[in-house]
């Protein structure tokens, strides 16, 4: 976790109070309404040929949606496996198939079970090149171990036929930061992830384009998350972006991190723009960018909707209110009163500003701080609830790990007429903290409190 040190000394700055009951938040939450196990995405590409166009479809799936299970093929290096398959396909509007393929899915493990922490994805392109015209997707994940499928056919993609005089673009994709070695997709469904860096890819044809550098405007407007008018929230005016003649792409990488290289295409009048974005400020929201591309008299505009994602996000802050509840322990009871007041979108608000003052790297709206702040409300939450007590992060025991995080080492004892004992002891802090289940139920009380 970057900069733990930092957020646990931070954390320590500040005292607790206790506030009114409330559970873990369940399904659609209001920083993030999905917690995807994939994403998928069209690329419409130039094709070499200058009768067919290119569709990639690039995709990642969650590896727990694929069963661990012991490996018995002793030709694989892994004690268990999950196996599964990728089904892919384009249908034209008669509903024929054009082009598909299947992707074997074979991930190993070192145990078994699913764990607790950041996503591990199985990613892979399907590169297809077909008739120019509008093509139906189907997409289908199943895993070979059960009978869990997922089917999806309701996108389409329009494969342009690239040809003429007339300035054309393939699909914009979000890649992340240049390389001059090769292209990274983000392969987040047309999305970026929250708090990172990314730039835009774009390919140009026209009969006419020449080597001189493009003119880029672009604008980012947010679509406010409670449905309001959009407003702009990123521009930027690039006057001499260099047209790259390696428009080119060849699929590289592995399964875990596909890729693209880059090489002259073989078409003369193609090339490529890279354009550098700062996605590491937006916000977690809703976005639409819109482009202006020219090149003398040569001129097309693009807009696309996308979003910032965040799979890995904790699940304590994906609905506000628990969120604001969740800061029992770093503020007094009439500060949060106040983060509590006015409707969702000033009780939001008044999170983020105050995350925003803790943020040990301003300059980019991923505040390490809060992450690691509401990991541990999730930890405790997991650790410390009861049937009688289901609100774990509010315990004596989730207050100490949420203020401290993990012990260095704990203990566990039980007197026959005292009941069940707990010792944290963290050797930084020079401290020790006792808890006892005097009832026996789960309930664990701190008792005492120890300077080693």
């Amino acid at each position: 976790m970057r900069h733990t040190a930092l957020v646990a000394a931070t954390i320590l700055l500040f005292c607790s109070g206790q506030g009114q009951p409330q559970g873990m938040p369940q399904g659609r939450g209001d920083l993030s309404d999905e917690m995807p196990f994939f994403f998928y995405e069209a690329i419409n590409l130039i094709a070499s040929d200058s009768t067919q166009s290119r569709v990639d479809i690039q995709y990642r799936v969650d590896s727990q949606f694929f069963v661990n299970v012991k490996n018995t093929d002793k030709a694989f290096p892994h004690p268990f496996i999950r196996r599964g398959e990728v089904y892919l396909e384009l249908l034209d509007n008669d509903g024929v198939s054009k082009a598909r393929k299947i992707d074997r899915v074979e991930i190993g493990e070192q145990s078994t079970g699913n764990v607790t922490g950041p996503k591990t994805w199985y990613q892979g392109v399907a590169s297809f090149v077909v008739a120019p015209g509008e093509y139906s997707i189907t997409f289908e994940i199943s895993d070979l171990e059960s009978e869990r499928k997922f089917l999806d056919r309701n996108r389409k993609v329009v494969a342009q036929n690239f040809s003429g005089d007339k300035l054309q673009a393939s699909t914009p994709m979000f890649i992340v930061p240049f390389d001059k070695k090769g292209i990274t997709p983000q392969m987040y469904g047309g999305n970026v992830l929250y708090g990172t860096g990314a730039a835009l890819y774009v390919q140009l044809f026209s009969k006419k384009l020449s080597r001189e550098p493009v003119r880029v405007e672009y604008a980012v407007s947010q679509q406010e998350i409670f449905l309001r008018d959009s407003k702009e929230f990123s521009s930027d005016t690039l006057h001499s972006v260099s047209l790259l003649p390696e428009a080119s792409l060849s699929l590289a990488g592995t399964d875990t991190a596909p890729a693209y290289s880059l090489a002259p295409s073989d078409r003369a009048t193609t090339g490529a723009l890279i354009i550098p974005l700062d996605a590491e400020k937006w916000r977690l929201r809703p976005f639409t960018i819109s482009l202006k591309l020219k090149q003398g008299t040569l001129e097309t505009t693009l807009e696309q909707k996308f979003r910032m994602v965040w799979p890995d996000m904790p699940l304590s802050l994906r609905d506000v209110d628990f969120a604001l509840d969740a800061l029992r322990h770093i503020t007094s009871e009439d500060e949060r009163d106040s983060l509590q007041s006015g409707s969702k979108e000033t009780r939001l608000q008044h999170l983020e500003e105050f995350w925003a003052t803790k943020d040990p790297t301003p300059h980019t709206n991923y505040n390490e701080m809060m992450v690691e702040y509401y990991r541990r409300v999730d930890h405790a939450t997991r650790a410390f609830s009861s049937m009688k007590s289901p609100d774990g992060y509010k315990s004596d025991r989730g207050r100490i790990y949420i203020l401290h995080g993990p012990p260095t080492k704990s203990a566990r004892t039980l007197d026959p007429n005292e009941g069940y004992n707990e010792v944290w002891t963290y050797e930084k802090l020079n401290k020790r903290f006792v808890f006892a289940d005097r009832s026996k139920s789960g309930n664990y009380v701190l008792v005492s409190t120890q300077t080693l």
